[in-house]
């Protein structure tokens, strides 16, 4: 047997034990940093794409609900030889964007109506037939009327900010 050599002390220099835990522990960093900015990007874009169907669905209904109130506001007019006003208690805003309404004559008492959102690049149109003519013209969203008066020199429907 030979004789067990002795054990030459470690310099602090050369001492690489916890290296290892470090390292690792950056690394760890890095690749959680790298993982929670790409779900933030991919995120992002999935939440506007949420936010622009919200408001393009807040759209439709709302127009919808203009064009039965116009719709009714016709009917009356056809009805009766006078004066008509149908309040539309629509919102201020949809998905927290302001948005007006464009009235557009097709024709033949056919009328395009255009919902635009302003924050987001988003419209609806819609469209509506009226035996009455309707006015032209642009609106913001929010509480409106529907007005009809036979008295005038050429009677029309109009919608109005309220």
């Amino acid at each position: 047997m030979s004789p067990a050599r002795p054990r030459r002390p470690r310099s602090l220099g050369r001492d690489d034990r916890a290296v290892s835990t470090t390292l690792g522990y950056v690394l760890s960093l890095a690749i959680a940093s790298l993982l929670v900015s790409g779900l933030m990007l991919a995120g992002g874009g999935y939440v506007e794409t949420e936010r622009e169907q919200v408001i393009r669905s807040e759209l439709e209904v709302v127009g919808q609900t203009l064009v039965a109130d116009v719709e009714g506001a016709d009917r009356l007019a056809a009805a009766i030889d006078g004066t008509v006003s149908v309040r539309s208690a629509l919102p201020r805003r949809v998905g927290s964007s302001a948005y007006s309404i464009e009235l557009s004559d097709q024709g033949g008492g056919v009328t395009l109506v255009t919902l635009s959102a302003a924050s987001v690049d988003v419209s609806v149109s819609l469209r509506l037939v009226t035996t009455t003519p309707l006015a032209e013209g642009r609106v913001e969203g929010g509480e409106l009327v529907v007005v009809y008066d036979a008295a005038d020199a050429s009677p029309t429907l109009e919608v109005q900010t309220r």
